[in-house]
């Protein structure tokens, strides 16, 4: 099966508009294929201004596959009611997600190195992963009291792989209590 093409498409005009042709034409085409809009997917824009958007949830870069993304030039150049047009399409060759975490329990550690090093979405890689492992059998009991822990468990990495893996490891690590997950990059195609 050939690997999907994923491209960064920027919907130039109101960003309410955007999001509404987005959501319209997944209510409207439910099994299409996966559409994400950048900000709302913790992804890292190049530029100031498309920071800015994203921090002010005026978000209009969506990713989707190649082939949808002509159907969305498309539909956009045909309609008559929306101010919207397709500004720039960048191909995606692969995306990262870089992580850290601390924690100062075992069990709790336990549960981060299985939710970061296990099942895996198959073209994820975990790449430049280092954990340290710090016991003090001396402090036991002091933590209370104190900022010196009988156990301390920090880690890093970084996930390599296709856009939908990515996304899906930065939704799975985005809630956790002790995990820190960065911004998803994308790696355009030259």
């Amino acid at each position: 099966m050939a690997r999907e093409t994923w491209v960064e498409m920027e919907l130039n005009g109101p960003a309410d508009q955007a999001l509404g042709f987005v959501e319209g034409y997944r209510a409207a085409r439910p099994g299409a294929g996966p559409i994400w809009v950048a900000g709302l997917e913790n992804v890292d824009l190049d530029g100031f201004l498309n920071a800015l958007r994203s921090r002010l949830k005026m978000e209009r870069h969506i990713i989707l596959g190649r082939e949808m993304a002509e159907v969305f030039r498309e539909a956009i150049s045909r309609s008559r009611l929306l101010d919207l047009e397709v500004g720039e399409v960048k191909a995606i060759d692969h995306a990262e997600l870089p992580f850290r975490f601390e924690c100062y329990s075992r069990q709790e550690g336990e549960a981060i190195r299985r939710l970061v090093e296990e099942d895996l979405p198959e073209d994820v890689r975990l790449e430049g992963y280092e954990v340290k492992e710090i016991v003090r059998e001396d402090a036991r009991g002091v933590e209370l009291y104190g900022p010196v822990h009988d156990y301390i468990l920090r880690g890093t990495g970084r996930y390599v792989g296709s856009v939908p893996g990515i996304i899906t490891m930065s939704r799975r690590l985005k809630d956790q209590s002790f995990v820190h997950p960065g911004k998803v990059e994308l790696t355009y195609t030259t």
